[in-house]
């Protein structure tokens, strides 16, 4: 699912007055990914520090609308994902969090969806074939570093 399908049609201001006032800056700060942003060289801007709120409703919207009781995402996610983990019906949403897979290229560098040669479960961006090819070609000893050090 595209979350930009209930995300663009999102009034800001009605999305800042009920969604928004829900959150502590204290607290968002607080989280580690927040706070390391915040204090390194670059910065930490508008759009990250909305992550957390985005994540959130996210969540909320595919419990309320698609059944979803479960949160999947990287360690990195684990402070913008914590405010989301409650269903829409109040109850705790399990979480699971995992390390991210370093690419393979030697480079360490963790693969994302802006990392250059992503790969993606929609077979209209990353074909079965590549998706497979990316998998059996990774190096083993990096795939078993990233499991082996997930909490």
């Amino acid at each position: 699912m595209n979350n930009a399908d209930w995300l663009v049609p999102l009034n800001y201001l009605e999305f800042l007055r009920d969604i928004g006032r829900q959150f502590s800056v204290n607290r968002m700060l607080a989280a580690e990914a927040y706070r390391t942003r915040y204090e390194s060289a670059d910065g930490l801007n508008f759009l990250e520090f909305n992550y957390m709120l985005l994540q959130a409703f996210d969540f909320h919207h595919l419990c309320a609308h698609q059944g979803c009781r479960l949160q999947m995402g990287g360690s990195d996610q684990w402070g913008t994902s914590s405010p989301g983990s409650t269903s829409s019906d109040g109850s705790a949403a399990p979480r699971f969090r995992h390390h991210l897979p370093a690419d393979h290229d030697g480079r360490g560098a963790k693969m994302g969806k802006t990392a250059a040669g992503a790969v993606w479960l929609d077979a209209a961006r990353t074909s079965p074939y590549d998706y497979y090819q990316f998998w059996i070609n990774a190096d083993d000893r990096t795939l078993r570093a990233s499991w082996r050090s997930s909490p």
